[in-house]
């Protein structure tokens, strides 16, 4: 018998003395490990304290019977016993009881030794049997642990629907996309998705394709854009359900979003300048001002100024292009930020002086010093001084006024221009937005440079913040770490 090699373990449970030890002897010769039990409390005493592979009970016995030992044995957890019932009774109903309590066989007394050892091979078959099928159960459980941990873990939602359209699994990431928790009683209408996501479905699982492509379509749900696929769930070549994987696309649509806005605020930019300066060629091409040199000056200035601001906007794009792309070269140093300011002033005296605006830095004595780089300082303060110029009305004011807050240097450019309702100044910093009412209107920009400024301040950690009411003026205030 296999037994030999596997050295299994027997219990023989029988109340004739001679009967035990007869199976005894059989057994042991093929390498059975055997104990012995007179009667039903001593079977159960020793199976409480050790664990058998087989087990043969005789199914009379005074006391607790045949029947009692086996309904113990495979009505304990985890007990993986083969019975097998040895008894002189041997009827019809003998034998459906005891198979009904959960024995395997039944051996008839009086047996000879190869009766035994056929009725054992058998037990053993059986019991590999069982430890196959615990093997496998175990392995398949631990692998569909591992799917739904691999599913869980998934960045994209899942929901598996069976063929009756009724989720079955949802992961997580799903649960969140689409604000629902899973429960048993779940309806695909739950869900919440489009009639046109459901269509989708309904298509899939009416193919008969056994390669039906996953439909694909981007759906807004909850503030959300999401990219919904619905694949086809085959078994054996046949539709069983429908697999639908959710992915949160709100980033790459909004950047598709914004790269059309952006599109559209550039051509419209670009297109103003131009055509006036194209206009402007035109015209004196013609010839009509042949004669007036100073009518041609004008439209010359004109062109200028228009080629200089369409240069300025150029200048701003390339630098948020090469600001996104990584490709700004920074050298940080210790700057002293009042001795910064003082020059940009002078550098703005004369246009301040053509329109009798007064110029002045206010600072008490101590060091100003922050760390950044030094055309970034620039680009910030340039940008708001020009403003504080362009929008201040003639023989107005515009003051830096510099202080220590905290572990920040701060610094306000105040001016005392036309000023902006709390409406325009939502927008303000914001690629391409401009304040348009009948006061700026004449004056020239690209909508690019307080985006510019917002964009450096927030790459060092600092803040910039606007105070504004319409013909008194506006306050920028800047607030940078201090070295």
């Amino acid at each position: 018998m296999n037994g030999a090699d596997e050295k299994l373990r027997v219990l023989v449970v029988d109340d004739e003395e001679g009967m035990r030890e007869g199976m005894r002897r059989v057994l042991e010769r093929s390498s059975f490990r055997v104990d012995l039990a007179e009667n039903g409390e001593e079977a159960i005493n020793l199976l409480e304290a050790n664990a058998y592979d087989l087990a043969l009970v005789d199914l009379k016995m005074p006391g607790i019977d045949g029947f009692e030992v086996t309904r113990r044995i495979n009505e304990t957890p985890g007990r993986q016993t083969v019975v097998v019932i040895v008894s002189a009774l041997a009827t019809v109903e003998a034998a459906m009881e005891v198979t009904r309590q959960g024995a395997f066989d039944f051996l008839v007394k009086p047996f000879n030794p190869k009766d035994l050892k056929e009725v054992v091979e058998r037990a053993v078959k059986q019991r590999r049997l069982i430890l196959e099928r615990e093997t496998y159960l175990t392995e398949l459980a631990g692998e569909r642990n591992l799917s739904r941990q691999l599913i869980n873990s998934m960045h994209e939602g899942v929901v598996v629907l069976n063929i009756n359209r009724e989720p079955v699994l949802m992961n997580p990431k799903a649960e969140s996309l689409l604000s629902v928790h899973y429960h048993p009683q779940l309806t695909l209408e739950d869900l919440g998705l489009s009639a046109e996501v459901r269509q989708d479905i309904e298509g899939i699982m009416a193919s008969e394709s056994q390669k039906d492509e996953a439909r694909v379509r981007w759906e807004q749900m909850r503030e959300r854009m999401l990219e919904i696929r619905v694949n086809p769930y085959l078994r054996e070549g046949k539709a069983a359900g429908v697999i639908v994987i959710l992915e949160d696309v709100t980033r790459q649509w909004q950047a598709e979003q914004d790269k059309t806005r952006f599109i559209s605020m550039v051509a419209h930019e670009l297109k103003s300048p131009i055509a006036a300066i194209i206009n402007y060629i035109n015209i004196i091409l013609t010839g009509m001002f042949d004669d007036q040199v100073g009518k041609i000056h004008e439209m010359m200035e004109r062109s200028k100024i228009r080629g200089e601001a369409l240069l300025d906007l150029i200048r701003d794009l390339l630098f948020l292009n090469q600001s996104d792309a990584g490709k700004v070269e920074k050298s940080i140093e210790p700057l002293e930020l009042k001795a910064i300011l003082k020059d940009q002033l002078e550098f703005f005296r004369a246009q301040a002086d053509r329109r009798g605006i007064a110029l002045s830095l206010e600072a008490p004595d101590g060091e100003y010093t922050i760390r950044a780089d030094r055309k970034d300082v620039d680009r910030i303060y340039m940008n708001l001084i020009s403003n504080g110029l362009k929008y201040n009305r003639d023989g107005g004011s515009l003051t830096l006024v510099l202080h220590q807050e905290g572990g920040s240097v701060v610094a306000e450019v105040r001016d005392t221009g036309i000023g902006m309702s709390e409406d325009e100044q939502k927008g303000l910093f914001e690629e391409f937005y401009r304040v348009k009412n009948p006061q700026t209107s004449a004056i020239p920009g690209t909508g690019l440079g307080l985006a510019t400024v917002k964009r450096i301040v927030d790459e060092y950690n600092g803040s910039i913040r606007v105070d504004s009411e319409p013909g008194k003026g506006s306050t920028f205030t800047v607030s940078l770490p201090r070295a």
